[in-house]
């Protein structure tokens, strides 16, 4: 995928930003043969829109559908944030002294959106899945279906977002649960008063309050008859107590309670990405 993200160093000279998201750019989505080479490449133009992680591409007939997390723009540069007054200058508090959440803009609600590429007629549909119930990242699939048609997969829910120090402009997202994503099962969402949108199903997991997943991880059992069949592994952070567990969640009944909770001796920091590696590997 080609998106305006863009890094120039030259901006900070003026003291700009090194990551841009040029809302105004172009942008585009290549599909090149499996064995084939840079002048192989189709271009697709498709609309700008800023995407940090793909869930999953395949073909289906003429058809190169690509899915991923698409956002109006980026949470990358942070300072920008305050001008657009999505962060206070402090943490405000309620009147029993606890601290608001911070809630994220229209502008950074990430959705997941489905490209279809036509390569026959050389055009482009695409619809977003899910609606603004949830902001979602960090999407994760069950790696035995990379590449080919899938039924389901699943991603962090934003939960708030918070400063990364006092005075400083930097800012993360903190994620308070899971969603499953049923991509081959439709329900209605009311839109306004005189319309509704036909949107796939999405199960949620809540964390419990003041708790905060990250480096999260499908596992698939070994031997499972169903794509879905595996847990949901995520080490997850209470801001109370400071305690840092791993939660274990049972993906087939995915809104029940974790099937296990594992304390760890030590506070594990916020990060990214995580995997799995099994012991036999």
């Amino acid at each position: 995928m080609d998106l305006p993200l863009t890094v120039d160093i030259s901006r900070l000279t003026t003291g700009g930003q090194l990551i841009e998201f040029e809302k105004e750019g172009y942008a585009r989505i290549g599909v090149m043969p499996r064995y084939g080479d840079a002048e192989s490449v189709e271009w697709f133009d498709v609309e700008p829109c800023c995407m940090f992680h793909l869930i999953n591409c395949f073909e289906e007939g003429d058809e190169v559908v690509v899915q991923g997390l698409c956002s109006a723009d980026s949470v990358i540069p942070g300072p920008r944030l305050n001008k657009l007054g999505v962060l206070p200058e402090r943490s405000q508090l309620t009147g029993d002294g606890n601290k608001m959440k911070q809630g994220i803009s229209e502008k950074l609600f990430s959705r997941l959106y489905e490209w279809r590429l036509n390569r026959e007629k050389q055009t482009v549909s695409g619809e977003y899945l899910t609606g603004r119930e949830c902001s979602l990242e960090f999407p994760m699939i069950n790696n035995n279906y990379t590449g080919v048609r899938h039924s389901y997969a699943y991603a962090q829910i934003v939960d708030s977002i918070t400063r990364s120090g006092e005075g400083c402009g930097k800012v993360l997202p903190k994620y308070g649960g899971f969603a499953k994503l049923c991509l081959n099962e439709r329900e209605m969402e009311d839109v306004d008063q005189t319309s509704a949108k036909d949107l796939i199903k999405t199960e949620i997991h809540r964390l419990g309050e003041d708790q905060f997943c990250s480096g999260s991880s499908f596992v698939p059992r070994v031997h499972g008859l169903h794509e879905d069949d595996g847990w949901i592994i995520s080490f997850v952070h209470d801001e109370v107590t400071n305690t840092s567990q791993v939660h274990i969640i049972d993906t087939q009944r995915f809104e029940g309670a974790p099937v296990a909770k594992i304390t760890l001796p030590h506070r594990v920091p916020y990060g990214f990405h995580g995997t799995f590696i099994h012991s036999n590997t």
